[in-house]
């Protein structure tokens, strides 16, 4: 669905990312781990059109999106539910998901009441301005809005930062759910437990390079490769 070949991208003229290859295959999940610094969130960027593509190539569905404004890609079926989060503060919780839904076809599998189901507290929350809610409802509601563009593939960076352990699970529970639905998704994250027990495949990033590829359960028991890249 998703394949990144020998991706070449960075902030001005400091390179980041050096010749990364990945691919992110249909109904599956792929994380990608590695240490602060290591490039994971930069490539996530370029993949969405966020940072120029110096090299290499980006393809989405066999097509080349390595040129694409973010906004195309949006439109292709990628959404993007960045660490920020980047929900409205001002607008209210059912403005920022009516925002999100505002292209969506009359047929459109995700609408404002299956994301209400889905996220029940937020269902809560609707008049509170998204300034007044926590750090776990503001990813619960950026995820929500990333669902109501009704995504082919969903990327998610850092879901978990700065959560509390209870939160961590639910949001858990709710991506082996869409995962158990079929979403393809890509997903960058420093909880090691929580990224290698959903995802199927993992690459690990290190000094802007894929340095190892393979399954969750092959990277669970290589202790060597977890210490070396991951710190673990």
């Amino acid at each position: 669905m998703l394949e990144v070949t020998n991706l070449e991208t960075g902030y001005g003229e400091t390179r980041v990312i050096h010749g990364l290859s990945l691919d992110a295959k249909p109904g599956r999940m792929l994380a990608i781990l590695g240490r602060n610094g290591a490039g994971k969130t930069t490539t996530l960027k370029a993949v969405m059109g966020l940072l120029p593509v110096t090299g290499g190539d980006i393809r989405f569905d066999g097509a080349s999106i390595a040129r694409a404004k973010s906004y195309e890609i949006a439109r292709q079926g990628v959404a993007y539910v960045p660490e920020t989060r980047d929900i409205f503060p001002s607008l209210t919780v059912r403005e920022n998901l009516m925002l999100a839904g505002r292209t969506a076809p009359a047929d459109a599998e995700w609408t404002l009441d299956r994301v209400i189901d889905f996220f029940p507290r937020l269902g809560e929350r609707l008049a509170n301005g998204g300034n007044q809610l926590s750090g776990g409802e503001q990813q619960m509601l950026a995820i929500g809005r990333a669902l109501l563009m009704n995504p082919r593939l969903l990327i998610l960076d850092e879901p978990t930062e700065g959560l509390a352990p209870i939160i961590v699970r639910q949001i858990h529970d709710k991506l082996a759910a869409l995962k158990d639905a079929g979403l393809t998704m890509m997903l960058v994250e420093q909880n090691f437990g929580f990224a290698t027990s959903l995802a199927d495949e993992v690459v690990i990033v290190g000094r802007g390079k894929a340095v190892w590829r393979g399954s969750s359960d092959d990277i669970r028991h290589d202790t060597e490769t977890q210490q070396k890249w991951l710190g673990v």
